[in-house]
């Protein structure tokens, strides 16, 4: 993995901005990087026009979404998962409707 990643976190960038400082995670999987594994499943949720968000379906705990305030982190994870065609849904409520037609697991309480 690269060493130098540099973050961005709560900066004003503009679109092109943001596309160009993306290029530094090229090659990393951010999948991983965000910490999905065999308990969180990443997937991605449009909120309005262009934008989206990341969630994690979290077997102990259901679909969580995965806080980052780091705008060119984010645009490159969401950019990672569609290339690596993670799901992705347009709204929250198809993403539930999708986790339980496929019965994505949760761990009894």
């Amino acid at each position: 993995m690269k060493s130098k990643l540099k973050s961005y976190s709560d900066q004003a960038l503009s679109d092109g901005q943001i596309r160009e400082l993306a290029r530094q995670y090229d090659g990393i999987d951010m999948a991983t990087l965000i910490g999905a594994n065999e308990n969180n499943f990443p997937f991605i949720v449009k909120i309005s026009g262009d934008e989206s968000i990341v969630m994690m379906w979290n077997k102990p705990n259901g679909m969580m979404a995965v806080a980052d305030d780091d705008p060119v982190r984010m645009f490159a994870t969401v950019q990672f998962l569609r290339e690596k065609a993670y799901p992705e849904f347009d709204s929250l409520e198809e993403a539930e409707e999708y986790a339980r037609k496929q019965n994505w697991p949760l761990d009894p309480l």
